[in-house]
This record gives C-alpha cells, structure tokens and sequence, in this order.
C-alpha cells in the first residue's frame, strides 16, 4: 500500500529525530520512495508499507513531532492528461480502470469537456456548479 506522511517538528529536535529513527531500524517491508523536505519545519515522506510494523515504524516519527499519514491512491496518469488538456487519452484510462458505469464516464467527459471550452476560470467553476446541480437534479429523479 503506498502511503504519504507529512511531518512537522522543531528542527531544534532534529537530533532527537534522527537518534530515534536509527534506533528504530525500519522493517524490510518498509519501502521509502521519497522524503521532502518543504521548508520550515514541515517533510513529506512517500512510502510503501505492508505491515502493521512497517505503521509503527513510521509512528515513532510522533516521538519527536507530529506525523499523518493517508493512504494514497496513484492517479497521475489522470492528472498528467488534465494538465495537457488531453480529453482523448483521458476517457482511454477512465474506460481502462472499469469502475465507472458508461453513464459516469459520459458525465466526466461532459465535466471536463465544460471546463476545456470555457473561455475564463470564473466560467469554467460557473460551468462546474451548473454540471454539479445538473448531476443532483438527475440523481433525484432515480
């Protein structure tokens, strides 16, 4: 399962961090994909774990600041085709991961396909909430 964890501590107590975690000794099944710092005092670490130890490894990170971790679910391919406005390719990975009914594919497409032909930012969201209510209205009607 890949996790992001995103931690804050007084750098102050860095040396207490970095004592604690070699003390520690990360499981085998603890895989760290990337660790970030983003300035101040706040890390972003990526990681994949499968056990209850591999959590518990990671919440010895608590000792010496406050770490959440979230599940994380990899949906990059989706945002590099909204980035390059790439509606195409887009409906291929919708259809590729089969957890949508043909209807709920329609409707994303109209989504996006409002927000692509919107000339302004303000008519893309204006277009986003009429697409929205037009989604509550007819989930009414079922």
């Amino acid at each position: 399962m890949l996790y992001v964890s995103r931690f804050v501590s007084d750098r102050d107590r860095d040396p207490e961090l970095w004592a604690t975690i070699w003390q520690a000794k990360a499981p085998p099944t603890l895989n760290l994909i990337g660790a970030y710092n983003l300035g101040g005092d706040e890390r972003v670490f990526i990681w994949e774990g499968e056990t209850t130890a591999d959590l518990q490894f990671m919440d010895s990170f608590n000792d010496v600041g406050r770490l959440d971790t979230s599940p994380a679910f990899d949906r990059t391919v989706g945002w590099k085709h909204a980035f390059a406005a790439n509606i195409a390719e887009f409906e291929v990975n919708m259809r590729s991961r089969s957890l949508r009914t043909e209807e709920q594919i329609q409707a994303g497409l109209d989504l996006r396909r409002r927000g692509m032909s919107a000339l302004t930012p303000q008519a893309a969201r204006r277009r986003a909430r009429e697409w929205a209510a037009e989604q509550e209205a007819a989930d009414m009607d079922d």
